[in-house]
């Protein structure tokens, strides 16, 4: 069997490129969310169906160190993105709403940038993003799964992992399961 040949380098690029934007989720489509499988413990990166989420210890854009298991309790919206992801950017406003609205209720963002700290503060500073931002690493990146960008998963109070979103979130989905999440969590009256 022959290897194959392609007719220049650049045409390797371009596959490469093509398979780049697929994955960051530039190509405009909506990502439908994908509910987390029933098996106790975390899955292996890139399966799907993540079902605890694992742990992390990162720094935030301002030095403060978090750990997720700080946030216990809490419904937690952990959104995987960067600065020049075109449909992360287009996200900011429907975030920024979302903590806004239910932060006082239990709610809270941590998303997770893998960038220079200088570049994310500038960023944020100048777009008005009002969420934790923690500055992220690959080993965080590869223990979520996460192969493209924007990534997201929406925790309950006990860490799990109930709906995971790869591309583009559907706004009217996540305001659903987040107040379904929040009301199953308040304590009786």
């Amino acid at each position: 069997m022959r290897p194959l040949h392609y007719p220049s380098e650049g045409f390797g690029m371009l596959v490469a490129l093509g398979l780049l934007i697929a994955a960051c989720g530039c190509a405009g489509e909506a990502a439908l969310p994908r509910a987390a499988g029933s098996a106790a413990g975390a899955d292996p990166p890139g399966s799907g169906t993540l079902t605890v989420a694992p742990d992390f210890l990162l720094q935030s854009v301002d030095g403060t160190s978090v750990r997720l298991s700080d946030s216990a309790g809490r419904v937690r919206l952990i959104d995987f993105w960067a600065t020049w992801c075109a449909p992360c950017r287009e996200e900011i406003p429907m975030l920024n709403e979302l903590q806004a609205t239910y932060g006082d209720r239990g709610f809270q963002i941590l998303a997770i940038a893998e960038e220079d700290a200088e570049v994310v503060r500038s960023f944020l500073e100048a777009n008005g993003v009002r969420y934790l931002n923690l500055l992220g690493s690959a080993e965080v990146a590869e223990a979520y799964g996460v192969l493209g960008l924007p990534a997201a998963y929406l925790l309950d109070g006990e860490g799990r992992v109930v709906e995971s979103y790869f591309g583009p979130k559907p706004r009217r989905v996540l305001v659903q399961r987040i107040e379904a999440l929040l009301a199953a969590s308040a304590p009786a009256a």
